[in-house]
C-alpha cells in the first residue's frame, strides 16, 4: 500500500512542472492579478498538497490549506510581472513565483529546447509589461519611438511575440485619440511580422532535447501558423 501511495505522489510531482509552467500564459494574458494567484492556489493544493498527504500520511488538511494560501497571497503581493525596468529585454520580466521567473536565470545551463521556451516566454512577459505601462497621456510621436527602440533591441525576436506588440500597438494608438489610428495598427501587423520571424516550431534540436522540443514546436507552432493565416487574411482583405 505504501508503494502505491508513493508510485501515485511521484505521477503529481512529475505533473507538477508542466502545471506550473501553463499557469505562466494566465499571468501573461490576464490583466488582473487575482486568476494567477488563485491558480496557484489551487496548483500547490493538487501538486503539492497531495503528494504531501500521500508521503506523509499525517499530514493535516489545514496544513495543505495553508500553504495554498501562502502560496496564492504570496503570488498577489509580488506581482505577475517582475519589478525590472523594461528597457533591456533580457531582465527577468516575468513574477517571481511563476516557472518562467524561477527557471530563467538557468537557461543557459539548460538544453536548447529550454532556453528557447523560457526567452520566449520571458519575451512575452516584457512585452506584455510594455502594455501594462503605456501611460494616461502622451504625445504620440515620441512615444512610438521609444517603444519602437525597445522592441528591436532583442536579438532574437520570437514570432509567438507577435499577438502581443499587436496589442501593445492597438493600445498606444487607440489611446492617443488619433484619427489614423485603425491604420497605424494595420501598419504595424506588417512592419512588426517582418522582424520578429524566429520560428520556434521550424528549429532543428538535437535528441537529448527531446521530449520538451517536441512539446514547444507543436505549442509555439499553433501560435506562429495561426498568426501567419491570420496576416494572410488581412492582406487578402484589402485588395
Amino acid at each position: 500500500m505504501k508503494r502505491l501511495r508513493y508510485f501515485f505522489a511521484a505521477i503529481i510531482l512529475l505533473l507538477a512542472l508542466p502545471m506550473w509552467r501553463y499557469l505562466d500564459m494566465v499571468a501573461i494574458l490576464s490583466p488582473f492579478a487575482g486568476p494567477l494567484s488563485l491558480g496557484m492556489a489551487v496548483w500547490a493544493g493538487i501538486f503539492l498538497g497531495i503528494p504531501a498527504k500521500l508521503i506523509y500520511q499525517k499530514t493535516k488538511v489545514w496544513m495543505i490549506l495553508v500553504g495554498m494560501l501562502v502560496i496564492g497571497f504570496a503570488t498577489y503581493f509580488s506581482g505577475s510581472f517582475s519589478g525590472m525596468a523594461t528597457t533591456d529585454p533580457t531582465f527577468n520580466h516575468c513574477g517571481r513565483t511563476t516557472y518562467t521567473s524561477t527557471v530563467y536565470p538557468l537557461r543557459k545551463i539548460l538544453t536548447d529546447a529550454y532556453r528557447d521556451d523560457l526567452e520566449a516566454r520571458n519575451q512575452m512577459c516584457w512585452v506584455r509589461k510594455m502594455i501594462e505601462k503605456v501611460p494616461p497621456q502622451y504625445d504620440l510621436g515620441p512615444y512610438m519611438k521609444i517603444v519602437h527602440e525597445r522592441l528591436m533591441k532583442p536579438e532574437i525576436k520570437y514570432s509567438s511575440t507577435l499577438p502581443l506588440i499587436v496589442w501593445l500597438m492597438a493600445r498606444i494608438n487607440l489611446g492617443s485619440n488619433e484619427s489614423n489610428a485603425p491604420l497605424n495598427i494595420y501598419d504595424s501587423l506588417h512592419f512588426w511580422d517582418d522582424h520578429y520571424t524566429e520560428h520556434i516550431s521550424a528549429r532543428q534540436y538535437p535528441v537529448w532535447n527531446w521530449p520538451h522540443s517536441d512539446y514547444i514546436k507543436f505549442e509555439y507552432g499553433i501560435i506562429e501558423r495561426h498568426w501567419q493565416k491570420f496576416i494572410d487574411g488581412l492582406v487578402l482583405e484589402t485588395k
